[in-house]
């Protein structure tokens, strides 16, 4: 066992770099903290550097065109708009450097990398250096949280104004709630989008809206220490009550600059791969030469990966390529209000609330598919082909994503009725037996969901991934081959057929609610301005324009298959049914909804005449194992197979193995 030490200096003078050259996209980098990252037990170490990073844009500048509203932003003296993101940076040692990036999108500011997980996790003894940048302006200043800090845009004479949309739910009754959620921030209203705001009602996504009158509900207004948006309470009347959906649209004032979050990381990475331009804003960072550049994001972040694609981000203002491969984990079919007025980074859209915002869109798929309903022909990597500039991509999801998130779009046809090629440089993984989140591979209670929620460990074999990933880039030595269900072979099907549950999506079980439908993204429409302004002149209420999504086939006792799906070894021999959804518990409301990112956990009967008492179809324990050594046998020659593959690094086997030796009192 080792102890981490951590020296932290303080910089009580600001550091600052300064970029010399008034055209310099990077003005300069302040350093705000440093913190030495080493322990006895190993011969490497990492340094943590924390600060700011200035930025600038020329809104004239083509390549920024793409930024919303950049035409109306403040610029300076020289023209240019000013804005600034907080950074991390962790800088391996010299003796394992391996002049290799990984950018980590941080998700709603939030991300630790492995060296700050531990020393001996074993990306670590990797040597690749790590950066994290503030992307997300609605989120409150908090310690240890990354924040853009964009401007306000408008016009000279008078601020711009629109309808917003917040949807919010409790999963208990509350007083007041904050109406972006917990740590995040919102538009502030007019004054008449203030005295006329409108708040509807309704238990289920699909029921009527029921309007309260003005008078039933309040809100309420405050700053927020170093922001240009607000923190606003809503409260009603009565309380609000668990799972119920209350929506509400005002008039707001003041957008910011969103889409810079994703200029900012891509000049300021640019800037870190080709020091040979600007190297002396880099000077007292301590870098190691960058010859080949990564980014991974999970969830949020993954989709803010396939948003920078589709807008033309990974080509810097040079012309050159910034990433040399994406790997969006988690990301589902979709993209995010990252880069339009009014932009709202942290929603996220669900089966049962926050539906209908514009954020899963076509085009869902890396090459080139066609809207059934618009006739549009599109692709998430057209732009970075057309400039030369497409990387390598690893798209990674569970199995819940294609429940919950859209999972199935990204390689099937948009009607989900065949799957569509993946173009050259882009694979595909689906981790079975998996819900969005990566679990510790420890059953624990039943919460927010019916079921238990699912365990299954898979970020080890995620994070093995962006290695091979940067193998693929950096030595051109190819990774594991794609593994996805496909509507070819059966793997990938219909989740209902005629009101009724697929029985090759899920076996039925008398003791188990099942879902009764799944999350299916729609066309909406937004008004005349969206398609090429970004602009948000409607909220729709309603569309029944489905995109058809479908979800990975299962086996006998309801485990995602193993030639369709990459099994984390305690789904490959399983004690139990690892579902890729739940449902939602009754003390959260909205119970006959499918529970948000949530899989769940269906222990197997110990033996054979515990499953006939329980009416359990499923194989026992007993039934698969003749002993816990038997189990531990197969267990660990999963694992190994894992490694083999070429989807786990030998250093994750041992944190597997624990999991498979804590399950022993199973087979008592």
């Amino acid at each position: 066992m080792f102890y981490l030490k951590s020296i932290k200096i303080l910089i009580l003078g600001i550091f600052v770099l300064f970029q010399f050259g008034s055209h310099a996209e990077v003005s300069r980098i302040e350093i705000l903290q440093r913190e030495q990252l080493s322990t006895a037990a190993l011969q490497y170490s990492y340094e943590k550097i924390e600060g700011i990073v200035y930025l600038s844009l020329d809104p004239q500048d083509p390549k920024n065109s793409m930024i919303t509203d950049i035409e109306f932003a403040p610029t300076n003296s020289e023209g240019r708009v000013e804005y600034a993101a907080d950074f991390k940076l962790l800088v391996p040692s010299s003796n394992i450097a391996n002049r290799g990036l990984l950018y980590m999108v941080n998700n709603r500011g939030r991300g630790s990398t492995p060296p700050e997980i531990s020393l001996s996790d074993p990306l670590s003894e990797l040597g690749f250096t790590y950066l994290l940048t503030g992307w997300i302006n609605e989120i409150e200043e908090r310690p240890g949280i990354l924040r853009l800090h964009a401007p306000i845009v408008g016009f000279e004479q008078e601020p711009i104004t629109g309808e917003v949309r917040y949807e919010v739910s409790v999963s208990r009754t509350s007083n007041d709630v904050n109406i972006a959620g917990g740590g995040h921030l919102a538009y502030e209203p007019t004054e008449s989008g203030l005295r006329q705001a409108r708040l509807s009602e309704r238990a289920y996504l699909k029921d009527p809206r029921i309007p309260l009158e003005r008078s039933q509900f309040a809100l309420s207004i405050d700053d927020s220490p170093n922001s240009n948006q607000k923190r606003i309470q809503l409260s009603v009347d009565d309380e609000l009550k668990p799972g119920v959906i209350y929506e509400l649209i005002y008039e707001a004032k003041n957008p910011v600059l969103a889409g810079a979050g994703m200029s900012a990381i891509r000049d300021l990475v640019s800037l870190i791969r080709h020091t040979d331009d600007h190297a002396g804003q880099l000077v007292g960072l301590g870098l190691h030469d960058i010859e080949h550049t990564v980014a991974y994001g999970f969830s949020q972040s993954g989709r803010l990966l396939r948003q920078y694609l589709y807008d033309g981000f990974n080509q810097d203002l040079e012309g050159r390529k910034v990433f040399d491969g994406v790997v969006p984990f988690i990301a589902g079919g979709g993209y995010g209000m990252f880069n339009n007025r009014f932009a709202m980074p942290t929603r996220t859209n669900g089966h049962h609330s926050n539906y209908l915002y514009p954020n899963d869109l076509f085009p869902f798929t890396y090459g080139d598919s066609t809207d059934p309903f618009s006739g549009l022909t599109d692709g998430i990597l057209k732009r970075a082909k057309s400039t030369n500039t497409a990387p390598k991509i690893m798209h990674i999801q569970t199995t819940n994503e294609y429940w919950l998130r859209a999972g199935s779009l990204p390689h099937t046809n948009p009607e989900g009725t065949k799957d569509v090629m993946l173009p050259a440089g882009v694979r595909f993984y689906t981790i079975g037996g998996s819900q969005h989140g990566s679990g510790n591979g420890i059953p624990r209670p039943a919460r927010s969901g019916q079921l238990p929620p699912n365990p299954s460990m898979w970020n080890p074999i995620g994070m093995s991934l962006v290695t091979r990933m940067y193998d693929w880039v950096a030595a051109e030595k190819e990774p594991p081959p794609s593994r996805y269900p496909l509507i070819e072979n059966g793997s990938l099907v219909e989740s209902h057929v005629e009101g009724s549950i697929n029985q090759a999506a899920w076996k039925e079980l008398s003791f188990i609610n099942h879902p009764s439908e799944m999350y299916k993204p729609t066309l909406n429409y937004y008004g005349e301005r969206w398609a090429k302004e970004r602009i948000i002149d409607e909220h729709p209420t309603f569309s029944d324009k489905y995109y058809n999504t479908l979800v990975p086939a299962v086996d006998r006792n309801n485990n995602d298959l193993s030639h369709s799906t990459i099994l984390p070894p305690t789904a490959s021999v399983p004690l139990a049914t690892y579902t890729s959804w739940n449902m939602r518990a009754p003390q959260t409301g909205g119970e006959n909804s499918l529970a948000r990112l949530s899989g769940g956990y269906v222990p197997y009967a110990r033996d054979n005449d515990i499953a006939l008492a329980n009416r359990d179809q499923r194989d026992s324990i007993a039934g698969l194992y003749d002993t816990f050594e038997d189990y531990l046998q197969q267990y660990e020659s999963a694992t190994d197979s894992l490694i083999q593959d070429g989807y786990l690094l030998p250093g994750f086997k041992s944190a597997y193995m624990d999991i498979a030796r804590a399950m022993e009192s199973m087979f008592d």
